[in-house]
């Protein structure tokens, strides 16, 4: 599975709740957070998704954060 699907996946499961890059990275067990954030990037592009400052839901930080919508 690629790392597009696994996050998208992810993001989807979490039904609205905001995850940070540094977060999915944890959790999908990444090298290195830039991948995530390459692929967060991507995602917002797309209307289910929004990609902004917040505080992200699993670790409570105010970061960059993604979130499905819709």
């Amino acid at each position: 599975m690629t790392i597009l699907r696994e996050i998208g996946k992810l993001v989807d499961r979490l039904d609205g709740v905001a995850v940070c890059d540094g977060c999915l990275t944890d959790k999908l067990h990444l090298s290195v957070p830039s991948q995530a954030n390459v692929v967060t990037r991507a995602l917002a592009a797309e209307a289910r998704y929004e990609r902004k400052k917040d505080e992200c839901g699993l670790c409570g930080s105010a970061k960059i954060v993604i979130r499905r919508t819709k």
